[in-house]
């Protein structure tokens, strides 16, 4: 195998919650008397922290920044966080990492109790050795710190699908692996490039494990 622990962001690489992320965006940004976006503008939430997306993709304040992270928390909490999918091939990836003896953990921007309960529900929890989230209540998160607490061991890959978790696993010390079937963006990899790209979550496997076209 290649590496021996593969750290996986979560939205956009395990699971596609979009809609539920787009939805309770909408209503927050109506909240806070702000203009409607289309899907594709909030597609463009789905990575960094809400403080981030609102201030650089809606043009929202600093006092307005600071209400929509209490609603959109409150509207996410209570039916967004279930609205999601997991992505086709995720599972069987997953299985024939940890059959392999890959440690496959966590490292999302999400709480941490965002995450263990969507592993829970979504079946995926059995998979997976630790995860690592932001403390909640938390308005920023730092998703090198949450890569450096989700490595178990070397040699480690972080699989993405933003420039902010290439950018991280940058800082980490980490090679990466850029998903291209997530919430990918132009210019996500122009100036930080991956150690790799996957087109599916079966490739992510074939990297990892030296399979195929992959083979050393």
């Amino acid at each position: 195998m290649r590496y021996r622990n593969a750290i996986f962001d979560m939205d956009g690489v395990l699971i596609d919650n979009s809609a539920g992320i787009i939805r309770c965006a909408r209503e927050t940004l109506k909240a806070l008397g702000l203009r409607d976006l289309t899907d594709d503008e909030f597609r463009l939430f789905i990575g960094p922290s809400l403080m981030y997306s609102l201030k650089t993709y809606a043009g929202a304040t600093d006092e307005q920044c600071a209400r929509g992270y209490s609603i959109y928390r409150e509207l996410y909490r209570s039916r967004g966080i279930d609205e999601y999918r997991v992505y086709d091939g995720v599972e069987d990836a997953l299985a024939d990492l940890a059959s392999a003896g890959v440690a496959c953990t966590v490292a999302s921007g999400k709480p941490t109790e965002s995450v263990a309960r969507i592993l829970e529900t979504s079946g995926l929890a059995k998979y997976f050795v630790r995860y690592e989230g932001s403390p909640a209540p938390n308005r920023h998160s730092d998703k090198t710190a949450q890569i450096l607490a989700a490595r178990v061991c070397e040699p480690a890959v972080m699989i993405g699908d933003r420039v902010f978790d290439l950018e991280a696993a940058r800082n980490a010390g980490t090679d990466s692996i850029y998903a291209l079937y997530g919430f990918c963006a132009a210019g996500d990899t122009d100036e930080i490039k991956p150690t790799f790209t996957a087109a599916s979550p079966r490739e992510i496997a074939d990297i990892i494990l030296c399979r195929g076209e992959y083979s050393e």
